[in-house]
């Protein structure tokens, strides 16, 4: 289904990166709390392409909208546009480029502290934190709408991304610690799960 609105994006099968799906945070200390996220997108793949397309469409139409050229996003600061070089990324603490962002192209947006993006399952129906459906390394489709900015005050003209909504598309490896799959992790116990000794079983040599 196309978005009607011009500046509306549904980025598909995209990889999740630092979700903040739930609880609004500041990014520094003097910054408003949001709510934000990053979705990696393969640029050689062809489903990445069709997101970048259409992602570069929103956004010549928002600068067409604000500055009457299309292509003013090219002369905005990377910092200030809403699509990211993967490869620029990078933890300012190992300066290492962060994991899952080599090569790929990152969507970034975000929504203010009043406004919590919508997050549904693959059928559709909400999803809370308490779920866990959502974490870094899974696969989603996302709701975003492009938006301009411009004057000193804001902190110069931009070209940014709301975060609106933000569906589960399918599990993938997770960026650092991930959920635990207890199948693979637990075996099925049977009993009534009264335990047969306790602590003093296991002898006087521990050393806790």
């Amino acid at each position: 289904m196309a978005d009607a609105n011009p500046t509306q994006v549904t980025l598909k099968n995209v990889r999740l990166s630092f979700p903040r799906l739930y609880t609004a945070e500041k990014s520094t200390p003097d910054s408003k709390p949001k709510y934000s996220a990053a979705f990696l997108i393969d640029p050689t793949s062809d489903e990445g392409k069709a997101n970048l397309r259409n992602m570069v469409a929103a956004m010549k139409h928002a600068c067409q909208e604000e500055w009457g050229n299309p292509e003013m996003y090219k002369t905005i600061k990377a910092d200030r546009v809403c699509i990211a070089d993967g490869n620029s990324q990078v933890n300012q603490e190992t300066g290492e480029i962060y994991d899952g962002y080599h090569d790929m192209k990152a969507v970034k947006a975000s929504s203010p502290e009043n406004r919590r993006p919508v997050t549904v399952d693959r059928r559709r129906r909400p999803v809370t934190e308490q779920d866990e459906v959502f974490y870094g390394g899974c696969y989603v489709n996302a709701v975003v709408r492009v938006y301009t900015v411009k004057g000193k005050e804001k902190g110069g003209n931009g070209v940014f991304a709301s975060l609106e909504a933000v569906q589960f598309f399918a599990d993938g490896t997770a960026f650092g610690a991930g959920p635990i799959d207890v199948d693979s992790v637990f075996d099925d116990l049977d009993g009534d799960g009264e335990s047969s000794g306790g602590f003093d079983d296991l002898g006087d040599d521990l050393d806790v």
